[in-house]
């Protein structure tokens, strides 16, 4: 029988029951109640691992996560084999033409993979490709501070810099890089950019300077075309045509380098070698334009006694590639800057009915007549070729407008020139980095009002005119 004590609160009285019995309504069990709670978490904690797994390999058809990486909440592992999913469609995107889908799988799968180096190379190219190489840098760089010692991100950051003459931010990043106290390869990879660098922006002298506090890299073996090159400037001729025939023994495959040893034997009057050089690298590369390219600039400029071999050297590339216009384009790269007019002259005319590209072509032709100093034929056909560009077509338009710079600079027409180099700038539009590449090339040339012209205060008072 339960015993009840009545106690006296405020005017009434209540039962008490007596300490250590439960209460008729209101039985609460504690280690019950708990069990029903941790049940309760576990079914909804296995019921989230669950949809998560199927939702990953049904929808997003990522294979290689497993249930455990899902269950125990591994979300950077989750994230980069996400990552990895998203590259390889981005690629295959990319291949098919898709560029938008290509674009938002990139960028979402950089997000998600943010250190995967191979990705992020990938969508370097991609960018690079469909005309944003600004946004490419910004990516490559990014990934050069998460990876400081990748020689792949060093390699492939920098060479894209210098590719559009960005040479003193090269040298910015390979002294800071250095300056984080690398060692091994990446330390010497570093040095030898900033000596390719130093080349471009600051002439032989400084860059041979450079190269002897960086003694050893005239040891190290990929540094040697970078050695070889500021040897060639500051007239060392032969130690370079030694050392780059040395690099490309051992790396018969580098094409560019074949291709400038070739140009460096022939200038130098060694056309029998430059012929066996490109003889040896067709034969590697039977089916590569760029080796074949390499044959017909060696026997082009062995001059008349190679002359039947250069025209079936020719004749033969034609007849191989006719229907790649990208090499045909490049064929009539090399006629323009050796002056085969013939040849320039045959390829346009051709192209009009047969290839793409055909501006290009007009180009390289003027580039011909230029080089045999027609010069009123090549102003003739530039000024020809204007009425047919549009003037949204700026990339274009810069390259005419070099052209009709130098041409007109040739004959002695200073306001010509002055003139055509507003409109180079006005085509350049706000990049600094052309405007510098551009200055600096016609700085070497020599002609003066273009690099006026081409200065920060001449663009702007150009600007001003516009107005």
């Amino acid at each position: 029988m339960t015993m009840e004590v009545k106690t006296y609160v405020f005017g009434s009285f209540y039962p008490r029951r007596t300490p250590g019995r439960a209460t008729a309504g209101l039985g609460v069990n504690l280690p019950r109640l708990a069990v029903v709670v941790v049940a309760a978490l576990l079914a909804v904690y296995v019921f989230a691992a669950g949809a998560g797994y199927l939702w990953l390999h049904v929808v997003r058809k990522v294979d290689q996560i497993t249930l455990w990486d899902v269950a125990g909440f591994r979300w950077k592992q989750v994230r980069r084999e996400i990552a990895i999913r998203q590259f390889a469609q981005a690629k295959s995107a990319w291949d098919a033409g898709n560029y938008r889908t290509a674009y938002l799988l990139y960028a979402s799968a950089l997000r998600n993979g943010p250190d995967n180096v191979a990705g992020r190379l990938a969508a370097a190219d991609f960018f690079v490709a469909v005309g944003s190489t600004k946004q490419a840098i910004v990516l490559l760089e990014d990934g050069l501070v998460r990876a400081p010692d990748e020689p792949q991100l060093i390699t492939r950051t920098l060479d894209l810099l210098a590719s559009i003459g960005r040479d003193r931010r090269v040298l910015e990043l390979a002294r800071q890089q250095q300056a984080a106290k690398l060692s091994g390869p990446s330390r010497a990879l570093l040095q030898t950019y900033e000596v390719q660098a130093t080349l471009a922006t600051d002439g032989p002298v400084a860059a041979r300077q450079l190269l002897d506090r960086y003694a050893d890299l005239r040891k190290n073996p990929a540094s040697a075309p970078v050695v070889a090159r500021v040897m060639w400037e500051n007239r060392d001729r032969l130690a370079a045509i030694e050392t780059l025939a040395g690099y490309v023994e051992a790396h018969p495959g580098a094409l560019d380098a074949v291709a400038l040893l070739a140009d460096w034997q022939a200038a130098g009057g060694l056309t029998d070698d430059a012929r066996a050089t490109a003889q040896r690298a067709c034969a590697r590369f039977p089916n590569d334009p760029s080796a074949r390219l390499v044959l017909i600039d060696a026997l082009g400029a062995a001059g008349v006694p190679a002359a039947r071999e250069w025209e079936q050297a020719v004749a033969s590339y034609l007849a191989d590639f006719a229907a790649q216009p990208e090499a045909i384009v490049r064929l009539g790269n090399l006629a323009g800057r050796r002056g085969w007019v013939s040849l320039a002259r045959g390829l346009y005319e051709t192209g009009a009915d047969r290839y793409e590209r055909l501006a290009l072509l007009a180009l390289f032709y003027s580039d011909a007549l230029g080089h045999a100093s027609r010069w009123s034929e090549a102003r003739a056909m530039l000024a020809d070729l204007e009425t047919q560009i549009s003037e949204g077509n700026a990339g274009l338009l810069a390259l005419l407008r070099q052209r009709q710079v130098a041409a007109a600079a040739a004959q002695g027409d200073h306001e010509a020139a002055r003139e055509y180099a507003r409109r180079l700038a006005a085509a350049l539009g706000d990049d600094p980095d052309e405007l510098s590449l551009r200055r600096r090339q016609f700085a070497q040339l020599g002609i003066t009002e273009a690099v006026e012209e081409l200065t920060p205060r001449g663009v702007a008072a150009a600007r001003a005119d516009r107005r």
